[in-house]
């Protein structure tokens, strides 16, 4: 159909209805609805039918890292982390959009309400870059919304900070500071092997959550988030560094106490910190902080905690997996790095410029350990149950969640092979998750950077999880596989393929048996993308501004 008889059938009819053709969209309705979709100089949720036909696209605030459909579809909201240039000589903003998607048309984006966190209380216990300010600083991460989409939360993780925002006045209600855990039961040292022991006094964690998912129980909304850590590398500004450098290079001092358990003691005196935090009136650091909690938590929908798993997953893989506690896959590019592995005896391969080879055992405790990073809940009869991927370590643990404030252990699956190549050694550092019911079974699939592999459990009426199939969607440490949605109707996946730049298309009709049955290329419009949701037919791609 032309569109100049799209024009033509327009004239003289004034019940509502919906042409659409190849060259136009139209929309006949007695009374022309206003559309409010300003272009802000950010970036973009791309919309696409899951057939792969592109539909439109919404402007939202820069840097758009996470997207989510509302429960009823009829809208959206992204957090739009507005990172800065590795200078600083731009820092955006970060921001969180609403967006109405019209009723009557799919696809149409018939409103983008972009907040801001100017004018916004801001605890002063909230993490600011020195010399920034908090409107400009705050960095939305991931994003949860409750059952009846009248409220979201969103983690803002560099600030190790939750946002939550009133998706009916559109609005951000309030910003509340996570707080910081005292690490007497986190192991810090990297020379005792695979023990858990107490730390020194005045060494606490930061939660930084990446992911964050809503849940109700007992009427009551709460968020379960997988506090992973961040910190920020930039060329103008790093706010990560070792206790030991900063005291030889830089000249920090550090209290008698400090010097003494920590730069005193050769498994600690490395302890990555946070360099901003933690110093007296004096410039002294009488307090250390680390980036992430090795742990999931359970908030209440202001923001309090109900729940911590403490050290569990610490002391679980001390334990159980002694060999290879704390450890992960790691790179070197340079030469004598490389002849060091070789003098060393440590197994490795060359792919690419790169040698990448298993680190020993207790190599990430003086890190961020295990890094609890990809996260989904489900409800199996009357249960609830939260699904924690550990980025480094590898693995899932798995929680009955039922009752908030009193979690309990189901089980811990992990079927990597620590012995073998890291090509070969299985799915490796799970970076997003969904969980999903269909045809009356219930599924957990998980996208794995590493690896750029896709795996699909089956999960039983107890909560624990058996891999049905494992599918290689891209090349070994290029993001070929990283957040991932579900589309019931068409029984498929939809992943984020950094690698491509695409959106992969994986049909799990047969669960195990995965196919990459399609693509959704969106190239011309966009470079890069961040985060994909589906729903009702729709997929919804965050994407940078190309």
């Amino acid at each position: 159909m032309k569109e100049s008889l799209c024009r033509k059938l327009l004239s003289g009819i004034t019940l509502c209805a919906v042409f659409l053709c190849s060259s136009c969209i139209s929309q006949i309705c007695n009374r022309p609805v206003p559309i409010n979709n300003p272009d802000i100089g950010g970036g973009k949720i791309l919309l696409y039918t899951t057939e792969g036909d592109f539909k439109g696209a919404a402007n939202v605030g820069h840097l758009p890292d996470m997207v989510t459909f509302l429960p009823d579809g009829n809208g959206l909201v992204s957090a739009n982390e507005g990172e800065p240039a590795d200078d600083y000589s731009v820092d955006p903003k970060g921001s969180v959009s609403i967006i109405t998607l019209n009723k009557k048309v799919d696809g149409l984006v018939q409103d983008v309400t972009t907040l801001t966190f100017e004018g916004v209380k801001v605890p002063d216990n909230v993490r600011i870059k020195p010399g920034s300010t908090p409107d400009v600083d705050l960095e939305p991460e991931y994003v949860a919304v409750n059952e009846d989409g009248s409220k979201a939360w969103v983690t803002l993780q560099e600030n190790n900070a939750l946002a939550i925002v009133d998706l009916k006045d559109k609005s951000i209600m309030a910003v509340k500071s996570l707080g910081a855990k005292d690490f007497d039961t986190i192991d810090i040292d990297s020379k005792d092997g695979a023990k858990v022991s107490k730390a020194p006094e005045n060494v606490f964690g930061l939660y930084q959550p990446d992911t964050i998912v809503a849940y109700r129980t007992g009427g009551a909304d709460y968020v379960v988030t997988a506090n992973e850590g961040d910190d920020r590398e930039y060329d103008a500004w790093e706010d990560y560094a070792k206790a030991a450098s900063l005291k030889k290079k830089k000249g920090a001092r550090f209290s008698p106490q400090l010097d003494r358990d920590i730069l005193g003691q050769k498994g600690k005196k490395k302890l990555r910190i946070l360099k901003d935090m933690g110093k007296d009136a004096n410039g002294v650091y009488t307090q250390l902080y680390l980036a992430g909690t090795r742990s999931f938590s359970i908030w209440d929908a202001d923001g309090n905690q109900v729940y911590d798993s403490g050290n569990d997953f610490e002391t679980y893989l001390a334990a159980n997996y002694a060999k290879v506690f704390n450890t992960r896959v790691d790179d070197v590019k340079k030469q004598k790095d490389i002849d060091e592995l070789k003098e060393d005896n440590i197994p490795y391969e060359i792919i690419g410029k790169k040698a990448y080879f298993w680190e020993g055992v207790d190599a990430r405790s003086q890190k961020k350990g295990c890094e609890p990073e990809a996260l989904a809940l489900t409800k199996i009869g009357s249960k609830t149950f939260a699904y924690i991927g550990l980025e480094k370590q590898g693995g899932l643990f798995i929680y009955d969640i039922t009752n908030p404030k009193s979690p309990v252990f189901v089980d811990y699956f992990n079927d990597i092979k620590y012995d073998a190549l890291p090509t070969r050694s299985g799915d490796l550092a799970p970076e997003g998750m969904v969980a999903f019911v269909q045809d009356k079974k219930h599924y957990l699939a998980v996208a794995n950077e590493l690896s750029g592999t896709i795996a699909v459990y089956q999960l039983a009426n107890d909560g624990r999880a058996k891999k049905l199939d494992s599918l290689n969607v891209g090349s070994f440490d290029e993001g070929a596989a990283e957040i991932l949605a579900y589309d019931s109707k068409g029984k498929q996946l939809f992943v984020t393929n950094g690698e491509l730049k695409t959106i992969d298309i994986i049909d799990v009709a047969a669960p195990d048996k995965l196919v990459k049955s399609g693509k959704i290329d969106f190239s011309d419009h966009a470079d890069s993308l961040q985060s994909v949701s589906v729903k009702n037919g729709l997929v919804a791609i965050a994407v940078e501004r190309k």
